[in-house]
Protein backbone atom coordinates (compact mmCIF):
# COMPACT_ATOMS: atom_id res chain seq x y z
CA UNK A 1 0.00 0.00 0.00
CA UNK A 2 1.41 3.40 -0.98
CA UNK A 3 1.55 6.30 1.50
CA UNK A 4 -0.95 8.10 -0.74
CA UNK A 5 -3.48 5.28 -0.27
CA UNK A 6 -2.67 5.14 3.45
CA UNK A 7 -3.54 8.84 3.81
CA UNK A 8 -6.68 8.43 1.72
CA UNK A 9 -7.70 5.48 3.90
CA UNK A 10 -7.26 7.50 7.10
CA UNK A 11 -9.33 10.35 5.66
CA UNK A 12 -12.02 7.90 4.55
CA UNK A 13 -12.19 6.23 7.98
CA UNK A 14 -12.53 9.53 9.82
CA UNK A 15 -15.18 10.88 7.44
CA UNK A 16 -17.13 7.62 7.61
CA UNK A 17 -16.92 7.55 11.43
CA UNK A 18 -18.25 11.10 11.61
CA UNK A 19 -21.04 10.36 9.15
CA UNK A 20 -22.12 7.31 11.17
CA UNK A 21 -21.63 9.07 14.51
CA UNK A 22 -19.29 6.30 15.66
CA UNK A 23 -17.82 6.35 19.13
CA UNK A 24 -15.51 3.38 18.54
CA UNK A 25 -13.41 1.92 15.74
CA UNK A 26 -11.91 -1.57 15.63
CA UNK A 27 -8.97 -1.61 13.23
CA UNK A 28 -7.19 -4.81 12.24
CA UNK A 29 -3.96 -4.83 10.25
CA UNK A 30 -3.66 -7.86 8.00
CA UNK A 31 -1.46 -9.36 5.29
CA UNK A 32 0.45 -11.51 4.26
CA UNK A 33 2.67 -10.57 7.14
CA UNK A 34 1.57 -7.09 8.32
CA UNK A 35 4.82 -6.33 10.15
CA UNK A 36 6.58 -6.12 6.79
CA UNK A 37 4.84 -2.72 6.68
CA UNK A 38 5.37 -1.73 10.32
CA UNK A 39 6.20 1.86 9.34
CA UNK A 40 2.77 2.21 7.72
CA UNK A 41 1.14 0.64 10.77
CA UNK A 42 2.83 3.04 13.20
CA UNK A 43 2.07 5.99 10.92
CA UNK A 44 -1.62 5.04 10.84
CA UNK A 45 -1.94 4.57 14.60
CA UNK A 46 0.00 7.76 15.41
CA UNK A 47 -2.03 9.81 12.93
CA UNK A 48 -5.33 8.48 14.21
CA UNK A 49 -4.34 9.11 17.82
CA UNK A 50 -3.64 12.71 16.85
CA UNK A 51 -6.68 13.31 14.65
CA UNK A 52 -9.28 11.11 16.35
CA UNK A 53 -8.75 11.61 20.06
CA UNK A 54 -12.55 11.66 20.46
CA UNK A 55 -12.82 8.06 19.22
CA UNK A 56 -12.11 4.91 21.18
CA UNK A 57 -9.92 2.91 18.82
CA UNK A 58 -8.91 -0.72 19.28
CA UNK A 59 -6.01 -1.99 17.17
CA UNK A 60 -5.44 -5.66 16.40
CA UNK A 61 -3.01 -7.63 14.31
CA UNK A 62 -2.02 -11.23 13.69
CA UNK A 63 1.62 -12.04 12.95
CA UNK A 64 3.61 -15.12 12.00
CA UNK A 65 6.21 -13.95 14.51
CA UNK A 66 9.24 -14.03 12.20
CA UNK A 67 9.90 -10.28 12.62
CA UNK A 68 9.08 -9.97 16.32
CA UNK A 69 11.83 -8.55 18.55
CA UNK A 70 11.73 -7.09 22.03
CA UNK A 71 12.08 -3.47 20.79
CA UNK A 72 9.35 -4.01 18.18
CA UNK A 73 7.04 -5.61 20.74
CA UNK A 74 7.58 -2.61 23.01
CA UNK A 75 6.53 -0.32 20.15
CA UNK A 76 3.40 -2.38 19.50
CA UNK A 77 2.44 -2.36 23.17
CA UNK A 78 3.06 1.39 23.46
CA UNK A 79 0.53 1.92 20.67
CA UNK A 80 -1.95 -0.54 22.22
CA UNK A 81 -1.88 -2.85 19.20
CA UNK A 82 -3.15 -6.21 20.45
CA UNK A 83 -0.99 -8.70 18.57
CA UNK A 84 -1.78 -12.40 18.26
CA UNK A 85 0.51 -15.13 16.97
CA UNK A 86 -0.09 -17.75 14.29
CA UNK A 87 1.41 -21.00 15.55
CA UNK A 88 -0.11 -24.35 14.63
CA UNK A 89 1.58 -26.48 17.28
CA UNK A 90 5.01 -28.07 17.78
CA UNK A 91 7.65 -27.56 15.04
CA UNK A 92 6.80 -30.81 13.24
CA UNK A 93 3.20 -29.59 12.80
CA UNK A 94 3.77 -25.87 12.31
CA UNK A 95 6.38 -26.28 9.59
CA UNK A 96 4.12 -28.42 7.41
CA UNK A 97 2.19 -25.42 6.11
CA UNK A 98 4.14 -22.31 7.15
CA UNK A 99 7.53 -22.27 5.40
CA UNK A 100 9.45 -19.01 5.05
CA UNK A 101 9.73 -17.38 1.62
CA UNK A 102 12.96 -19.26 0.90
CA UNK A 103 11.50 -22.58 2.02
CA UNK A 104 13.20 -22.59 5.45
CA UNK A 105 11.34 -23.67 8.56
CA UNK A 106 9.61 -20.87 10.43
CA UNK A 107 8.88 -22.62 13.75
CA UNK A 108 12.06 -21.53 15.55
CA UNK A 109 11.34 -17.84 14.97
CA UNK A 110 7.65 -18.29 15.82
CA UNK A 111 8.50 -19.97 19.14
CA UNK A 112 11.00 -17.22 19.98
CA UNK A 113 8.28 -14.68 19.18
CA UNK A 114 5.83 -16.53 21.44
CA UNK A 115 8.14 -16.14 24.42
CA UNK A 116 8.65 -12.43 23.76
CA UNK A 117 4.95 -11.74 23.17
CA UNK A 118 3.82 -13.59 26.28
CA UNK A 119 6.39 -11.75 28.37
CA UNK A 120 4.91 -8.43 27.27
CA UNK A 121 1.29 -9.60 27.34
CA UNK A 122 0.31 -12.84 29.18
CA UNK A 123 -3.10 -12.61 27.47
CA UNK A 124 -1.64 -12.92 23.97
CA UNK A 125 -3.79 -15.23 21.87
CA UNK A 126 -2.50 -17.90 19.52
CA UNK A 127 -4.18 -18.96 16.29
CA UNK A 128 -3.88 -22.67 15.47
CA UNK A 129 -5.07 -23.75 12.02
CA UNK A 130 -5.95 -27.43 11.54
CA UNK A 131 -5.44 -28.99 8.10
CA UNK A 132 -6.46 -32.50 7.03
CA UNK A 133 -2.90 -33.79 7.39
CA UNK A 134 -2.46 -32.31 10.89
CA UNK A 135 -5.91 -33.14 12.27
CA UNK A 136 -4.68 -36.23 14.13
CA UNK A 137 -2.35 -34.04 16.23
CA UNK A 138 -4.91 -31.47 17.42
CA UNK A 139 -4.86 -32.39 21.12
CA UNK A 140 -1.05 -32.55 21.14
CA UNK A 141 -0.90 -29.12 19.47
CA UNK A 142 -3.26 -27.61 22.04
CA UNK A 143 -1.19 -29.07 24.86
CA UNK A 144 2.04 -27.80 23.31
CA UNK A 145 0.67 -24.25 22.97
CA UNK A 146 -0.69 -24.35 26.52
CA UNK A 147 2.71 -25.44 27.86
CA UNK A 148 4.36 -22.60 25.94
CA UNK A 149 2.26 -20.30 28.11
CA UNK A 150 -0.74 -19.45 25.92
CA UNK A 151 -4.09 -19.26 27.70
CA UNK A 152 -6.17 -18.01 24.76
CA UNK A 153 -6.22 -20.70 22.07
CA UNK A 154 -8.06 -19.83 18.86
CA UNK A 155 -8.53 -23.05 16.90
CA UNK A 156 -9.92 -23.11 13.37
CA UNK A 157 -10.07 -25.40 10.38
CA UNK A 158 -8.41 -24.64 7.08
CA UNK A 159 -11.66 -24.17 5.18
CA UNK A 160 -9.86 -23.86 1.85
CA UNK A 161 -8.58 -27.45 2.06
CA UNK A 162 -10.31 -30.47 0.55
CA UNK A 163 -11.66 -32.27 3.61
CA UNK A 164 -12.89 -35.82 3.10
CA UNK A 165 -15.12 -38.05 5.22
CA UNK A 166 -11.98 -39.98 6.19
CA UNK A 167 -10.36 -36.73 7.38
CA UNK A 168 -13.38 -35.99 9.57
CA UNK A 169 -13.26 -39.47 11.11
CA UNK A 170 -9.68 -38.67 12.10
CA UNK A 171 -10.75 -35.25 13.33
CA UNK A 172 -13.52 -36.79 15.43
CA UNK A 173 -10.98 -38.93 17.29
CA UNK A 174 -8.88 -35.80 17.84
CA UNK A 175 -11.89 -33.91 19.18
CA UNK A 176 -12.51 -36.73 21.67
CA UNK A 177 -8.87 -36.48 22.80
CA UNK A 178 -9.23 -32.70 23.00
CA UNK A 179 -12.36 -33.13 25.12
CA UNK A 180 -10.36 -35.20 27.62
CA UNK A 181 -7.64 -32.53 27.61
CA UNK A 182 -10.22 -29.77 28.15
CA UNK A 183 -11.92 -31.63 30.99
CA UNK A 184 -8.64 -32.44 32.74
CA UNK A 185 -7.52 -28.83 32.54
CA UNK A 186 -10.84 -27.67 34.01
CA UNK A 187 -10.59 -30.24 36.82
CA UNK A 188 -7.08 -28.93 37.53
CA UNK A 189 -8.59 -25.46 37.96
CA UNK A 190 -6.68 -24.04 34.98
CA UNK A 191 -7.99 -20.79 33.52
CA UNK A 192 -7.88 -20.76 29.73
CA UNK A 193 -10.00 -20.20 26.63
CA UNK A 194 -10.31 -22.79 23.86
CA UNK A 195 -12.46 -21.42 21.05
CA UNK A 196 -13.59 -24.79 19.64
CA UNK A 197 -15.17 -25.72 22.98
CA UNK A 198 -15.92 -22.48 24.80
CA UNK A 199 -17.72 -20.79 21.92
CA UNK A 200 -19.98 -23.77 21.40
CA UNK A 201 -20.73 -24.16 25.10
CA UNK A 202 -21.75 -20.49 25.08
CA UNK A 203 -24.32 -21.05 22.32
CA UNK A 204 -25.97 -23.63 24.56
CA UNK A 205 -25.53 -21.98 27.96
CA UNK A 206 -26.82 -18.57 26.99
CA UNK A 207 -28.63 -18.38 23.69
CA UNK A 208 -28.17 -19.15 20.01
CA UNK A 209 -26.11 -16.83 17.84
CA UNK A 210 -28.23 -13.77 17.15
CA UNK A 211 -28.22 -11.36 14.23
CA UNK A 212 -26.35 -8.58 16.05
CA UNK A 213 -23.44 -10.93 16.78
CA UNK A 214 -22.83 -11.70 13.14
CA UNK A 215 -20.07 -10.09 11.11
CA UNK A 216 -22.26 -7.83 8.91
CA UNK A 217 -19.83 -7.96 6.03
CA UNK A 218 -19.63 -4.79 4.00
CA UNK A 219 -21.55 -2.61 6.44
CA UNK A 220 -20.25 -2.59 10.01
CA UNK A 221 -17.22 -4.53 8.81
CA UNK A 222 -15.16 -3.96 5.68
CA UNK A 223 -11.58 -4.28 4.44
CA UNK A 224 -9.31 -1.89 2.56
CA UNK A 225 -7.11 -3.49 -0.10
CA UNK A 226 -3.59 -2.20 -0.92
CA UNK A 227 -4.97 -0.29 -3.92
CA UNK A 228 -7.67 1.39 -1.79
CA UNK A 229 -10.55 -0.80 -2.98
CA UNK A 230 -13.16 -1.64 -0.35
CA UNK A 231 -14.23 -5.25 0.15
CA UNK A 232 -16.73 -6.90 2.56
CA UNK A 233 -14.06 -8.78 4.53
CA UNK A 234 -10.41 -9.80 4.59
CA UNK A 235 -11.03 -13.05 2.70
CA UNK A 236 -12.15 -11.12 -0.40
CA UNK A 237 -8.90 -9.16 -0.67
CA UNK A 238 -6.69 -11.08 -3.10
CA UNK A 239 -3.72 -10.23 -5.29
CA UNK A 240 -5.90 -10.78 -8.36
CA UNK A 241 -8.77 -8.68 -7.05
CA UNK A 242 -12.44 -9.66 -7.02
CA UNK A 243 -14.32 -6.80 -8.72
CA UNK A 244 -17.67 -8.55 -8.23
CA UNK A 245 -17.21 -8.17 -4.46
CA UNK A 246 -15.77 -4.64 -4.52
CA UNK A 247 -18.06 -2.32 -2.55
CA UNK A 248 -16.31 1.00 -3.16
CA UNK A 249 -12.98 2.78 -2.90
CA UNK A 250 -11.41 5.04 -0.27
CA UNK A 251 -11.22 7.85 -2.83
CA UNK A 252 -14.98 8.03 -3.42
CA UNK A 253 -16.58 5.99 -0.61
CA UNK A 254 -19.02 3.10 -0.60
CA UNK A 255 -21.13 1.89 -3.48
CA UNK A 256 -24.33 1.61 -1.46
CA UNK A 257 -26.16 -0.47 -4.06
CA UNK A 258 -23.34 -3.02 -4.07
CA UNK A 259 -23.24 -2.99 -0.26
CA UNK A 260 -26.97 -3.69 -0.08
CA UNK A 261 -26.69 -6.53 -2.59
CA UNK A 262 -23.82 -8.20 -0.71
CA UNK A 263 -25.76 -7.89 2.57
CA UNK A 264 -28.87 -9.36 0.95
CA UNK A 265 -26.93 -12.34 -0.41
CA UNK A 266 -25.14 -12.87 2.89
CA UNK A 267 -28.30 -12.87 4.99
CA UNK A 268 -30.35 -15.15 2.76
CA UNK A 269 -31.71 -18.18 4.54
CA UNK A 270 -29.72 -21.30 3.78
CA UNK A 271 -32.26 -23.83 2.56
CA UNK A 272 -29.78 -26.67 3.00
CA UNK A 273 -29.87 -25.96 6.77
CA UNK A 274 -33.64 -26.20 7.16
CA UNK A 275 -34.65 -28.62 9.88
CA UNK A 276 -31.16 -29.03 11.31
CA UNK A 277 -31.18 -29.14 15.12
CA UNK A 278 -27.93 -27.16 15.22
CA UNK A 279 -29.05 -24.42 12.82
CA UNK A 280 -29.16 -21.72 15.49
CA UNK A 281 -25.81 -22.67 17.02
CA UNK A 282 -23.46 -23.20 14.09
CA UNK A 283 -21.48 -20.68 12.05
CA UNK A 284 -23.39 -21.12 8.78
CA UNK A 285 -23.87 -17.35 8.78
CA UNK A 286 -20.15 -16.59 8.26
CA UNK A 287 -20.01 -15.46 4.65
CA UNK A 288 -16.22 -15.46 4.62
CA UNK A 289 -16.03 -19.16 5.54
CA UNK A 290 -18.79 -19.97 3.06
CA UNK A 291 -16.87 -18.09 0.37
CA UNK A 292 -13.59 -19.87 1.15
CA UNK A 293 -15.30 -23.26 1.13
CA UNK A 294 -17.84 -22.97 -1.70
CA UNK A 295 -16.88 -19.84 -3.66
CA UNK A 296 -20.27 -18.34 -2.78
CA UNK A 297 -21.54 -16.29 0.16
CA UNK A 298 -25.06 -17.64 -0.31
CA UNK A 299 -24.32 -21.32 0.22
CA UNK A 300 -23.51 -22.80 3.63
CA UNK A 301 -20.16 -24.52 3.80
CA UNK A 302 -20.49 -28.34 3.88
CA UNK A 303 -17.20 -28.40 5.82
CA UNK A 304 -18.77 -26.20 8.52
CA UNK A 305 -21.88 -28.39 8.52
CA UNK A 306 -20.04 -31.66 9.01
CA UNK A 307 -17.58 -30.19 11.49
CA UNK A 308 -20.32 -28.71 13.68
CA UNK A 309 -22.22 -31.99 13.77
CA UNK A 310 -19.11 -33.90 14.82
CA UNK A 311 -17.78 -31.30 17.28
CA UNK A 312 -21.01 -30.11 18.92
CA UNK A 313 -21.96 -33.59 20.13
CA UNK A 314 -18.56 -34.05 21.80
CA UNK A 315 -18.58 -30.55 23.30
CA UNK A 316 -22.08 -30.99 24.73
CA UNK A 317 -21.17 -34.31 26.36
CA UNK A 318 -18.10 -32.72 27.92
CA UNK A 319 -20.10 -29.75 29.21
CA UNK A 320 -22.74 -32.11 30.65
CA UNK A 321 -20.10 -34.04 32.60
CA UNK A 322 -18.56 -30.87 34.03
CA UNK A 323 -21.98 -29.47 34.92
CA UNK A 324 -23.02 -32.65 36.74
CA UNK A 325 -19.87 -32.41 38.84
CA UNK A 326 -20.89 -28.82 39.70
CA UNK A 327 -17.31 -27.82 39.05
CA UNK A 328 -16.96 -24.27 40.43
CA UNK A 329 -14.60 -23.10 37.67
CA UNK A 330 -16.91 -24.42 34.94
CA UNK A 331 -19.92 -22.65 36.45
CA UNK A 332 -17.91 -19.46 36.97
CA UNK A 333 -16.56 -19.59 33.41
CA UNK A 334 -19.82 -20.25 31.62
CA UNK A 335 -22.45 -18.61 33.81
CA UNK A 336 -20.74 -15.50 35.18
CA UNK A 337 -20.82 -12.72 32.54
CA UNK A 338 -17.90 -11.02 34.30
CA UNK A 339 -15.63 -14.06 33.97
CA UNK A 340 -13.71 -12.84 30.87
CA UNK A 341 -12.73 -9.63 32.66
CA UNK A 342 -11.80 -11.45 35.88
CA UNK A 343 -9.74 -14.07 34.03
CA UNK A 344 -7.93 -11.36 32.05
CA UNK A 345 -7.04 -9.52 35.25
CA UNK A 346 -5.85 -12.70 36.97
CA UNK A 347 -3.55 -13.57 34.06
CA UNK A 348 -1.97 -10.13 34.21
CA UNK A 349 -1.32 -10.19 37.96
Amino acid sequence: MSREIVDASITFLLEEAEKRKCERLDITFFGGEPLLEKDHIFYITDTLEEKAAHLRINYKMSTNGTLITKPLMAQLMARRIFTSLSLDGPPSIHDKHRPQAGGQRSSRKAIEAAKIMLRYNPCTSVSCVISPDTAMHLADSADYLFNLGFRYLITTLDYSSDWTIKDFKTLKKSYQQLADWYENKMLSNERFYLSFFDERIRTRTFKPITAHERCHIGSRQFSIAPDGALYPCIQFVTTEGLPEYMIGHVSHGFDEACQAYITHCSEKEKSECNGCALEDRCSKWCSCINFMSTGSIEKASPIVCYNEQVLMEIVDRTADRLWKKRLPLFIHKHYNPDYPIIAHMELNL
